[in-house]
């Protein structure tokens, strides 16, 4: 079993988007890299748990290229950027907010990609905008099983944020996050099936969505 599930193309993105953010971390540079690796871990595992009958299901993808990391790790790069330039101006609780949304973003396509992987595992697949049964592995299709495992995702994420403020209201909230983000995902998912989109926009919507409200919740609890 590979623990990394990235082709070439995507490796080398990935060492970039490292690069980026081991740059414009600053001082953080170990605690935001800490949650990528994170992401990348747990995601892996996921993608390997049932993988054969998840073959047999839906032509499974068992690699992921340059395309998967520019969806999935776009937004929380340019989290980070932000986060050197709130530093550079001296906006320090712009640099807090953007904290928690760089954690509540990589929630967010955590989540969308354990509800992706144990959602066709088990659980009766129906479409969230309809309520429409589905087949296995349709975009926009949610099944209880994978709802779940998305919102386990998404606190797993949230623990590495609630291990440095001891705060459950933050932990809360990113968890939150995550799961609207996967709620995001499904939506425009519904979209994918009609030719509007496609799997790489959803994911990035998905990870812009959870960062902010993760970004619009702490500004007013704060």
């Amino acid at each position: 079993m590979t623990l990394f599930t990235l082709d070439l193309s995507g490796t080398v993105l990935a060492v970039i988007f490292g690069i980026l953010v081991l740059y414009f971390g600053l001082s953080l540079w170990w605690f935001f890299i800490s949650v990528l690796v994170e992401f990348l871990v747990v995601s892996a595992l996921a993608t390997q748990a049932g993988f054969e009958k998840k073959s047999a299901i839906r032509g499974y993808e068992k690699t992921r290229g340059w395309r998967n990391v520019m969806a999935n790790g776009l937004v929380p790069v340019l989290i980070v950027f932000l986060y050197y330039v709130s530093n550079v101006y001296g906006h320090a609780f712009a640099s807090g907010v953007l904290i928690y949304a760089f954690v509540a973003g990589v929630a967010g396509i955590t989540a969308d990609k354990f509800a992706s992987e144990f959602g066709v595992l088990d659980g009766e697949p129906k479409v969230l905008i309809n309520g429409k049964k589905a087949k296995r592995g349709t975009s926009g299709a949610v099944t209880w099983f994978g709802t779940i495992m998305g919102g386990i995702a998404a606190t797993i994420i949230g623990i590495t944020i609630f291990s440095l403020t001891l705060n459950p209201i933050y932990l809360i909230i990113i968890v939150a996050a995550g799961l609207f983000g996967n709620v995001v995902d499904s939506v425009f998912g519904y979209f994918e099936e009609k030719g509007i989109g496609n799997k790489y926009t959803s994911n990035l919507l998905c990870s812009l969505a959870s960062a902010g409200l993760c970004a619009v919740l702490i500004f007013f609890i704060s």
